[in-house]
């Protein structure tokens, strides 16, 4: 995927994310701090820098919302394409904190000599003007524990300690066999890859089907860490993996009890107004190694 990295403070296109038999192997992030304590005083302290289109981002914006985080924590968002030069603002997506052209300015605000992808989310300490955190799990984790506890404690902990195991368990197990298998999917650069990862893919969709069919969200009936992980990998299928990651033995329509669980998250206000179907297919379209004429399609799968 041609988001660039920089290498020593430099940007550069000379990258891949691919091993020699096409299979799609993502970077891991570099930046895994956490904040042990806040106060009300932190307002507008912290800034999380997002794409809508990115799904690693979605759910750090759905989560920020959900707990009732958003008068808290400021959100600055990127235009919904990825450019030559990574990440970037405009005037219809500006950066007002420092009036920033590039996501990368960013990163090398933090440190002039990182080495590393630029990527969203990004967690962003204004006070000591420094990274805190760009992956998204621990931007979630941290929202649900440091913050919710501090500013939203009369909201349920999407992290319940007593299902803990059980959520983490779920989250990992659905990022490898459905979030980034994808993006295996899409990425892949030999017939024999893509076959055998839409395959799987399709495998553990038809289980997810009938593992909904039996209750309301992942953990029961309560909604946890474990769906707003899932749901911004679901939001994206039709609208851009059917077409451009050629996910498309089936839509996710055609999946009775998915398609259901989709629409009863959709039901809460805070999660559906982070859902931006237009952000994301603009972004998806536009990846020229995928889609070289960056035509963005009408309609949906």
């Amino acid at each position: 995927m041609a988001l660039g990295m920089l290498v020593n403070g430099k940007w550069t296109v000379d990258w891949t994310e691919h091993d020699k038999e096409g299979n799609f192997k993502r970077m891991t992030t570099q930046f895994r701090n956490t904040i042990r304590n806040i106060t009300p005083e932190d307002k507008g302290r912290y800034i999380l820098y997002v794409s809508y289109a990115c799904p690693w981002a979605h759910r750090t914006i759905m989560t920020r919302e959900y707990l009732k985080l958003a008068d808290f924590i400021d959100l600055i968002v990127v235009e919904p394409h990825v450019s030559e030069k990574g990440w970037y603002f405009s005037e219809s997506f500006p950066e007002h904190k420092y009036h920033l052209n590039f996501l990368q300015e960013l990163y090398l605000k933090n440190d002039d000599k990182y080495t590393g992808r630029v990527t969203v989310p990004v967690l962003w300490d204004s006070k000591e003007e420094k990274i805190i955190n760009n992956e998204s799990l621990e931007i979630i984790k941290m929202f649900d524990d440091v913050f919710r506890k501090n500013i939203s404690p009369e909201i349920a902990p999407i992290f319940e300690q007593d299902s803990l195991s059980q959520i983490e368990e779920y989250i990992s197990y659905y990022y490898e066999n459905i979030n980034n298998a994808c993006y295996r999917t899409g990425f892949a650069k030999s017939q024999e890859v893509y076959n055998k990862e839409v395959t799987s893919l399709f495998k553990e969709l038809e289980q997810l089907d009938k593992e909904l069919s039996q209750k309301k969200y992942l953990m029961g009936d309560n909604l946890s860490a474990a769906d707003i992980c899932l749901l911004p990998t679901l939001l994206r299928f039709d609208v851009a993996y059917h077409g451009i990651f050629k996910c498309n033995i089936k839509r996710l329509k055609d999946f009775e009890f998915i398609q259901k669980y989709i629409e009863r998250m959709l039901e809460t206000n805070e999660i559906a107004k982070t859902y931006k179907p237009d952000q994301i297919k603009n972004l998806y379209y536009k990846i020229v190694e995928l889609n070289p004429s960056g035509i963005v399609p009408l309609g949906q799968a």
